[in-house]
């Protein structure tokens, strides 16, 4: 399974009260300071939408947003384009760039001291419903690319896997730790490698 359209959400502990609105300066100023791997094009917002795709960076390679889908805000990286790599590949791609992000807003004039991400509660799914349809099978080999990342990422922590049982909704798990390492030493760890 080639896993170039993976997405990365991670969930916030504090912050959920600030106003969608208050990203997009943010999210202007990453593009005009290059604050981000790759090549930032514009902001869309979706703050209308209730329970909605909330506010995107949208980049050549992915999208990064502050997604609020099923009234859960977090902060979400969607991997569009990326050389061919093999699955851990784009699974520490993905986390690298989606780790960046949150800690860089977490210390933005908008929303330092009133933000912080749960680094022990995440989302990982698909964005690819013909490489990866819904059913057992691409959940399996998700699972397969995956677990051996958390492992190493996490450094054996116990984590669970609960995987998205809508047909509706992109092949992907939400992933609970008991306990983690902080956001810096999960940045130090993809940097490292």
């Amino acid at each position: 399974m080639n896993l170039q359209k993976v997405g990365v959400k991670f969930f916030l502990e504090k912050g959920e009260d600030l106003p969608l609105s208050s990203f997009i300066p943010v999210f202007h100023r990453w593009i005009q300071e290059d604050q981000l791997e790759g090549i930032l094009v514009d902001v869309a917002e979706y703050t209308h939408v209730h329970h909605g795709p909330g506010v995107f960076l949208i980049a050549h390679e992915a999208n990064y947003s502050v997604d609020e889908t099923d009234g859960k805000r977090g902060f979400l990286y969607n991997q569009k384009r990326t050389p061919e790599k093999s699955g851990q590949e784009h699974l520490k791609t993905a986390f690298r760039r989606t780790l960046r992000a949150c800690a860089l807003l977490e210390k933005e004039p908008e929303t330092a001291g009133k933000m912080k991400f749960a680094v022990n509660h995440l989302q990982v799914f698909l964005n690819d419903r013909l490489e990866a349809p819904h059913g057992s099978q691409s959940l399996n080999q998700l699972e397969e690319n995956l677990n051996p990342f958390l492992s190493w990422l996490y450094e054996g922590e116990k984590y669970i896997l609960l995987h998205e049982k809508d047909p509706r909704k992109r092949t992907g798990f939400e992933v609970k730790f008991e306990k983690s390492p902080s956001l810096e030493a999960l940045l130090k760890q993809l940097e490292a490698n």
